[in-house]
Parts: structure tokens; C-alpha cells; sequence
């Protein structure tokens, strides 16, 4: 899926399009125009994951419903070999919006939600 990059990605922030691509039931693969990639995997799909999009992003992307439908919330995933050493950053998730094919990245408030965290291992989950 063709997606247009609404917000600036963290590091990233000239990126303007992007290609998501399903791996399997978890995984997808980000690939930015210049090449980057990324391995997100569903959130949905391992843990009850539930945060309120900040006010300063809803200005831009408006009130969305992350329990939707047209909504995927995708974690960055840093692999490692084996596998079960990689980890999950909870804590700054990309938001798909697969009805208008546009993604972007949050910052969540460490603060507001002490249950996520930027570097959770994987092993938690399987």
C-alpha cells in the first residue's frame, strides 16, 4: 500500500511517501522513497494497546479512533538475532490510516502512559 507520509517521521523528517507492506499476521514492512526501511509489527495483534492521540496531532490528522477499523497501529520493532532478543518501542507508534492511505508517527508521554516503553522485549509477547 502507497502511503503519504501526514506528519514528519522521527530522524526521518523529509520523508514524504512510503510503502507498507504485510509481512505475515504481525509484520509489515515500512520502505521509504530513498530506500530506508522499517519492521513494524501489529499491536494490536500482542497486547491490549490503547492511547488518546495527543491534542497537537489532532490538529493536524483530526480526532481518529485507534480501535477502528481503517486504523492499524504499528510499533518499530529493532531486530536482533535470535529473534527473541529483538524489542518493541511502545512508546512512539505509526498510526495508518488505511481509508485515506496516510500514516504518521506519535510521541507518546512517557508520563501518561507508564505501561509502554521504548525498548520492551519481544520474548514478552510470544
Amino acid at each position: 500500500m502507497q502511503l503519504e507520509v501526514k506528519l514528519p517521521i522521527l530522524g526521518f523528517e523529509s520523508f514524504k511517501n512510503a510503502k507498507l507492506e504485510k509481512i505475515d499476521d504481525f509484520f509489515y514492512r515500512l520502505e521509504f522513497e530513498n530506500g530506508i526501511m522499517f519492521t513494524l509489527i501489529d499491536t494490536k495483534k500482542i497486547r491490549d494497546y490503547y492511547f488518546k492521540l495527543p491534542k497537537s496531532y489532532q490538529e493536524v490528522v483530526g480526532d481518529i479512533d485507534i480501535k477502528s477499523n481503517d486504523i492499524l497501529v504499528l510499533a518499530l520493532v529493532t531486530l536482533k538475532k535470535p529473534i527473541e532478543d529483538s524489542t518493541i518501542n511502545f512508546l512512539a507508534p505509526f498510526i495508518v490510516n488505511k481509508k485515506d492511505k496516510t500514516i504518521f508517527q506519535v510521541v507518546l508521554d512517557e508520563g501518561k502512559y507508564p505501561e509502554y516503553h521504548l525498548k520492551e522485549p519481544i520474548k514478552k509477547f510470544l
